[in-house]
């Protein structure tokens, strides 16, 4: 009765409770209008504005050709959600995710929890990348942020190097950034540099923010 209550008056006004992490800064959980979302100061971490964009991105890169799916930031949970719920994907899923307070909201507030296809990990993502044995994901997503900021680790060669090692030949890469920030590898563009890597780059704008890149392995 409790979340039904909460459910009823969230269509009255934003409910709202906010949770400190030492990584992501403060957090917010709030009901909207019937909908629990997880957010930071600035920006949408899963289930609101952002789940719409990589629900969109998802139509670009066949998740349901991958037998293996690695997810770099698994935030609240809402790809995975959008990937078993809408999609009916039934592949493997391992997730990557550096704060454990964000993996214990995506337990308590949405249901995402490891089970049998599902591998969360908490860790830092440039490093797990670095250590996982080669193995043959046939998408990757790579989602992270830490409230509106990029890593560094995003505009270094090795990072997607990495990527490329892990990833299956003609698999897919779905990758979140931002309109407004340019990144580079080097002094080449990112999508330059990706192209010089081998893979097709496809570059969609979705909204004021968020721009992805879809890339495939050739």
């Amino acid at each position: 009765m409790p979340n039904l209550l909460t459910r009823l008056l969230s269509y009255l006004m934003p409910l709202t409770r906010t949770v400190p992490s030492e990584v992501s800064g403060p957090l917010e959980v709030t009901w909207h209008k019937g909908r629990k979302v997880l957010d930071t100061r600035h920006a949408n971490y899963s289930y609101g504005s952002l789940q719409q964009v990589l629900r969109y991105g998802l139509l670009f890169v066949e998740p349901k050709q991958a037998n293996h799916t690695l997810l770099l930031g698994l935030g609240g949970g809402s790809v995975v959600a959008t990937l078993r719920q809408e999609l009916a994907y039934e592949g493997h899923i391992t997730a990557v995710e550096l704060d454990p307070v964000v993996i214990g909201l995506a337990d308590t507030e949405f249901g995402i929890r490891a089970d049998a296809q599902l591998d969360v990990v908490c860790a830092d993502a440039f490093e797990w990348v670095h250590r996982a044995p080669t193995s043959r994901f046939g998408l990757i997503i790579v989602d992270l942020f830490v409230d509106l900021d990029l890593p560094a680790g995003l505009q270094t060669a090795r990072f997607w190097q990495e990527v490329w090692r892990l990833l299956g030949p003609g698999g897919y890469v779905l990758f979140n950034t931002l309109t407004e920030v340019p990144l580079y590898v080097g002094n080449q563009e990112l999508p330059t540099y990706l192209e010089s890597v081998g893979f097709a780059v496809k570059d969609l704008e979705v909204e004021r923010l968020n721009q992805l890149l879809i890339l495939r392995k050739q």
